[in-house]
């Protein structure tokens, strides 16, 4: 038997939907719980304790991770339609592209808190790698 084509395994659509999933369950959580959401996220300015939230200056960041949070969701459902609908290259495609979100985001935690990038950069980098893959690129 030749041996298979990266793009053709069944796994990669298996992780292919993982990720979709862990896209689309951020965003929920993003957009039902923002205040920890920004926490999660890896800033280092969040505040500590429920008073400081109510002041005026951390209401656009709660509407900002709502935001974020139906950015994270649009990107899941994307992942995962592609995926489910067969359509291996658009799924590679939105992978790729999702982590290259993770990319941005992971450099901008680095520069706003000194560090935490790779939790960004760990996954982004997994998800272009298997975009990639599923695109062809890598066989």
């Amino acid at each position: 038997m030749p041996p298979r084509a990266l793009s053709a395994h069944p796994y990669v659509s298996l992780l292919s939907a993982a990720f979709g999933g862990m896209f689309l369950t951020i965003g929920l959580a993003y957009i039902f719980y923002p205040r920890r959401g920004y926490e999660l996220f890896g800033f280092s300015a969040a505040p500590s304790t429920p008073a400081a939230w109510s002041l005026p200056e951390w209401a656009p960041i709660e509407r900002i991770m709502v935001l974020y949070g139906a950015k994270d969701m649009f990107v899941g459902v994307a992942i995962l339609a592609a995926t489910w609908a067969g359509n291996r290259k658009n799924a590679g495609l939105f992978l790729v592209a999702a982590g290259a979100c993770a990319g941005v985001d992971g450099w901008v935690v680095r520069h706003e808190a000194g560090g935490g990038e790779w939790n960004h950069w760990g996954y982004g980098s997994v998800m272009v790698g298997l975009g990639g893959g599923m695109m062809g690129v890598l066989g």
